[in-house]
């Protein structure tokens, strides 16, 4: 790692989203048709804010480097972040774009997304540029969230990031045609952690199984880890055998951004030098706390909950 002033601080770039959240709907409406519900939050979207305020909430320093709009949703979101202790000082606001906006649906049985990425268009282009770059290489470590268009440029950056001391992680998030993809395959290689839930592990890596995953993606310099909802999380650290970690029992009420929560416990552990095993039930107190309430940060846990948490487990 660095030895600047910010060796501590995690550093989680990637788009930003304001969640519109209608859940535990008993059906949904046909086309013409309006359903009203007092079911209805508003949250902090997007994998890096929410990977960023976990960590936040546990007491590690943290920044998210995005691009904002100039609308009232994301002057609110800034407010919320400030609050929760995340920093926004390094990203970068455009006057007149629009605020990505995702309006979250459920039933009890499933959920639909709609998605407008406004400002988010902008975000790979501005990671990729130089400035951007300086800015990440002075953090311990940078956590992206982000599906990009071209994986071979993110490979570049990465390698550069670790060049200079920096660790690396990634969650890659769902996008079918990824695995396929130009660069996909050696970015995933040059990261020290790697995070996927099951279903992305599986189809990126074209096996049925989670173990056959694990062993396509684990090598002998990263960590990989692949969560697993209500059935807990599995990691391979230097492609040793897998440890693999429960869930912890919890009330489910919304699980909209549960896996970035949980990104932001195991990074927070995984940067204190932890154990695999810890960074795994850190991360799977935060991803299944923050399933509590609708969206991905409202129910995180503070440090004193989390640590009553982690000593309930320990006894």
């Amino acid at each position: 790692m660095t030895g600047s002033a910010t060796v501590r601080t995690l550093v989680c770039a990637g788009e930003f989203y304001t969640d519109l959240i209608f859940f535990d709907l008993d059906g949904l409406p046909r086309l013409g048709e309006e359903t009203k519900t007092e079911s209805f939050a508003i949250a902090v979207g997007g994998g890096a804010a929410i990977t960023a305020s976990a960590a936040a909430r546990l007491g590690r320093s943290c920044e998210l480097v995005t691009v904002w709009g100039d609308s009232m949703l994301d002057a609110v979101a800034r407010r919320r972040l400030k609050d929760i202790g995340v920093s926004c000082s390094r990203s970068k606001l455009l006057a007149d774009a629009t605020p990505g906006v995702t309006a979250a649906v459920s039933t009890r049985e499933d959920r639909y997304f709609l998605t407008h990425p406004g400002a988010n268009r902008f975000v790979e282009e501005f990671l990729l540029d130089s400035d951007a770059l300086g800015h990440l290489a002075s953090a311990g470590h940078v956590h992206f969230a982000l599906t990009p268009t071209r994986w071979e440029p993110f490979r570049e950056r990465v390698r550069q990031l670790r060049s200079d001391g920096v660790t690396v992680s990634w969650d890659l998030g769902w996008n079918p045609a990824a695995g396929r993809s130009r660069g996909f395959l050696g970015l995933c290689r040059e990261l020290d952690v790697l995070f996927l839930n099951e279903k992305e592990a599986c189809k990126y890596a074209g096996v049925a199984a989670t173990g056959q995953a694990l062993a396509h993606f684990a090598h002998a310099e990263n960590t990989v880890v692949i969560k697993r909802g209500g059935s807990g999380a599995t990691a391979s650290e230097q492609a040793a055998a897998p440890v693999r970690v429960a869930a912890i029992e919890v009330e489910a009420i919304d699980s909209t951004g549960a896996g970035d929560a949980f990104n932001g416990g195991f990074l927070h552990a995984w940067m204190e030098a932890k154990t695999v095993e810890e960074c795994l039930q850190a991360g799977n107190i935060c991803g299944g706390l923050s399933t509590r309430s609708p969206g991905g940060i409202q129910s995180l846990p503070s440090r004193a909950e989390f640590e009553r948490r982690l000593s309930r487990l320990a006894g």
